[in-house]
Formats: C-alpha cells, sequence, structure tokens
C-alpha cells in the first residue's frame, strides 16, 4: 500500500515523477527524516545526501543522490526540489571515482578556506555517488 508519491526536481529537469512510496528516507540540514504514513506537513532544507524511496510489496525501492534544496511533505505528496539529482542507474562510478581522486589530491594541497571548503564537498559529493551505488547494487 503506498502512502506517497514523490516528485524529485532540479532547476534542469525532472528527475522522477509521481513515484509511489510507502516510506521515504531524506537528508535535510537537521539531520535524516523518515517520512511515514500520516506525517505532519513539513518543510526543510535539503542536505547533500540520499534519498531513499521505499516502494514496500507493491514497488521496487529506489535511491537517488541529491545535493542541497529544499523538500516539502504535503498530506500525500512529497516534492525534493534540489540544484542536482541522479537516480542510482545514472551514477557513473568510474567518473564519481576520478572527481574523488581529483579533489583529494587537491585537498594534499596547500589551499584557501575557500578552495579547501570546495575541494570538501567535491570529496563528498565523490564518495555520496559511490555509496550510492554500492548500496543499489
Amino acid at each position: 500500500m503506498n502512502n506517497f508519491t514523490v516528485d524529485i526536481l532540479t532547476p534542469n529537469k525532472v528527475v522522477a515523477k509521481n513515484i509511489p512510496a510507502e516510506n521515504v528516507v531524506i537528508p535535510t540540514l537537521k539531520g535524516q527524516i523518515e517520512v511515514m504514513k500520516d506525517h505532519t506537513h513539513v518543510v526543510e532544507k535539503l542536505e547533500t545526501g540520499i534519498v531513499t524511496v521505499l516502494g514496500g510489496s507493491d514497488d521496487a525501492d529506489r535511491n537517488f543522490f541529491v545535493t542541497v534544496g529544499i523538500c516539502k511533505v504535503l498530506q500525500d505528496k512529497i516534492t525534493i526540489l534540489s540544484n542536482t539529482a541522479e537516480e542510482s542507474h545514472e551514477v557513473d562510478l568510474e567518473r564519481a571515482e576520478l572527481a574523488l581522486n581529483n579533489a583529494e589530491e587537491m585537498l594534499a594541497g596547500t589551499l584557501s578556506d575557500v578552495e579547501l571548503s570546495k575541494y570538501r564537498r567535491k570529496a563528498e559529493r565523490a564518495k555520496l555517488r559511490i555509496q550510492l551505488l554500492k548500496t543499489s547494487r
């Protein structure tokens, strides 16, 4: 039995539309939340991480990599607006590993505070993409 439908959108594309879900796990700035049946209405800032849509017995579970944005839970609709989002099957492992290696090489050098923050975020995103692939297999 599905309790929600989920939309995941970026400025450039509709990543997923009307995904049926029993529960949804969402990374927010305040920590990870699990949205279940009869959940209260919520608007939260999204944190870079993995959104897990649990389809239950009727539909397959699906995982998405998302970056910062907004999540809105209203009645039986969850809308995730993210700067970037990819479903697990869209992630390119070779590209993610290359991005991680490049970020780690840069972090090994001398960087300004701005550059340090930038390459830490790049490394974090690459690690999450790699984790997403490993957990979705």
